[in-house]
C-alpha cells in the first residue's frame, strides 16, 4: 500500500462495493452500521452490556455475509463449522437477529421452568451469526470470567452421516470476537481453478473479480487480503514445519488421502504428523480414507498400524469383504447401521460379515426391523441381508 493510502481509505473504498474489512477478513453484503438506539434495544435483552468488540463490529457492519472456513474443536471432534451469516434485523435467513433473540428467550424460559427457577427475561449469551438452523455462534454478555468470549453450537446430523457430528454440541471456541475472526481461513485459494464446488471463498473471489473492472488497485489489494487467509500447507510441508501447525497438517493429510498420494503420506509421517490424529469429527486417517472410498490408501494405512474402532461404520459403503474381515479382526466395532449401509451400497458379503459380528440379540432385532419393501429401489439387497441374518440364528 502506498504511504499516503491509509487503511481507512482502503476500507472506505471497499465499502462502496458492500464490503467491510474486519480483522483482515472481508464481510460482504455488509449492512449499515448499528445506531446507539438499536444497541440499547439489544442490550435490553442481555444480562450485561454488549462487549466493545461486538459494538465495533456492528458499527462497521450490522450484519452481512461471511465466506471463510472455520474449523473448530467441540469435545473430541474436529468439525467444520458453517459461519456464513452475521444476523441482523430483517435479514432473509432462517431467522433474523430479532427472531433468534426471541427464540433464545423462549428456550431460556423453558429451561428455567423445567428447573423450577424464575427467568429474568434476559440472555447470558447473545446469538450473532451462523448458518440457517444448524450452526450458531454466541457471544457471552453476562458479567464474569466468560464475558466477551465466543461459543459455538452445532446441530447433530443423523447417524448415517459419517465423519460428522451425530449429536448436538456446544463449546467455547474463542476468547473474543477479534480472535474468532482471526481463526477464519481458507483451505484453498479461491482464485485458483478447482472442482470443489463447496470450497469457501468463491463469493469473495467473484466480488473481487467484479471490482477489478471498476477499481483495479482496490481489487488487487482485496485479492491480496483474501489470499493472506489461505492456509499455505504446501510451504509448511516443504520447509518441514508442518507438525507444529495442526491445521496445516490436517489439510495436507486430507489432500494426500483424497489423491491417493502415498509419497506425501510418508513425507507427513516422517515430519511427525500422526495418522492417528483426528482429521474430521472423531475420525483418523484410516476413517477418512474409508469414508472417501480410497480403499488402497486405507489398506496402506492399516498395514502401517493405523486402527480405528469406528472403521467399520465409516467404511461400510466402500470396503470389500476381505478388508472388512481384517478390520473386524483388528477390533473395529460392527453396527447394524453399517451392515445395512454395506448392503445398500452393493457389498452383500461385507454386510453379512458385519451382521455376523453383532451380538445375537442385536442381530435378531436388526433383522426384524429390516423391511424389504418392494417400493424401495434396493429392496432385494435388504431382503438378502435379512434372510442371511435369519439363517445365522436359525437353530439346527
Amino acid at each position: 500500500m502506498p504511504p499516503n493510502d491509509s487503511a481507512e481509505d482502503l476500507s472506505n473504498r471497499a465499502r462502496r462495493f458492500g464490503l467491510v474489512i474486519y480483522q483482515d477478513r472481508l464481510i460482504y453484503d455488509a449492512q449499515p452500521g448499528i445506531t446507539d438506539e438499536l444497541i440499547s434495544k439489544v442490550e435490553g435483552h442481555c444480562r450485561g452490556e454488549l462487549p466493545d468488540e461486538l459494538k465495533l463490529l456492528w458499527r462497521a457492519s450490522f450484519g452481512g455475509s461471511v465466506d471463510y472456513d472455520l474449523e473448530i474443536e467441540l469435545g473430541d471432534a474436529i468439525v467444520e463449522f458453517s459461519f456464513t451469516e452475521l444476523f441482523y434485523p430483517g435479514s432473509d435467513g432462517y431467522r433474523d437477529l430479532t427472531g433468534w433473540i426471541e427464540y433464545e428467550l423462549e428456550l431460556a424460559e423453558e429451561v428455567a421452568h423445567e428447573h423450577g427457577q424464575n427467568f429474568d427475561g434476559r440472555l447470558g449469551y447473545l446469538p450473532f451469526g451462523g448458518f440457517e438452523y444448524a450452526d450458531r455462534l454466541y457471544i457471552c454478555v453476562e458479567p464474569g470470567p466468560d464475558y466477551g468470549s465466543v461459543h459455538a453450537w452445532m446441530h447433530g446430523l443423523p447417524p448415517a452421516w459419517v465423519l460428522r457430528l451425530n449429536d448436538d454440541r456446544a463449546g467455547r471456541i474463542a476468547d473474543n470476537l477479534p480472535s474468532l475472526f482471526r481463526r477464519l481461513d481458507l483451505a484453498s485459494d479461491p482464485f485458483a481453478a478447482t472442482e470443489d464446488k463447496f470450497a469457501m471463498g468463491g463469493n469473495l473471489a467473484a466480488i473481487v473479480e467484479k471490482i477489478d473492472g471498476e477499481d483495479r488497485d482496490l481489487s488487487e489489494r482485496l485479492r491480496e487480503l483474501v489470499r493472506d487467509a489461505v492456509v499455505d500447507w504446501p510451504s509448511a510441508l516443504a520447509n518441514g514445519s508442518l507438525a507444529v501447525k495442526p491445521r496445516h497438517c490436517r489439510l495436507a493429510m486430507r489432500d494426500a488421502i483424497e489423491r491417493d498420494d502415498r509419497g506425501q503420506l510418508l513425507r507427513l509421517e516422517s515430519l511427525g504428523c500422526s495418522f492417528q490424529q483426528r482429521l474430521r469429527a472423531d475420525g483418523n486417517a484410516l476413517d477418512f480414507a474409508l469414508a472417501l472410498g480410497r480403499i488402497d490408501t486405507a489398506e496402506f494405512l492399516f498395514d502401517r498400524g493405523v486402527r480405528s474402532l469406528q472403521a467399520i461404520r465409516n467404511g461400510a459403503r466402500t470396503a470389500p469383504a476381505g478388508f472388512v474381515r481384517r478390520l473386524l479382526e483388528s477390533g473395529a466395532q460392527p453396527s447394524a447401521l453399517a451392515a445395512k449401509a454395506a448392503a445398500l451400497a452393493g457389498f452383500h458379503e461385507s454386510a453379512v460379515l458385519i451382521a455376523s459380528a453383532l451380538e445375537p440379540d442385536e442381530r435378531a432385532r436388526f433383522a426384524a426391523e429390516l423391511d424389504p419393501d418392494k417400493a424401495q429401489e434396493k429392496w432385494k439387497a435388504i431382503e438378502m441381508l435379512r434372510d442371511a441374518c435369519f439363517a445365522m440364528d436359525r437353530k439346527p
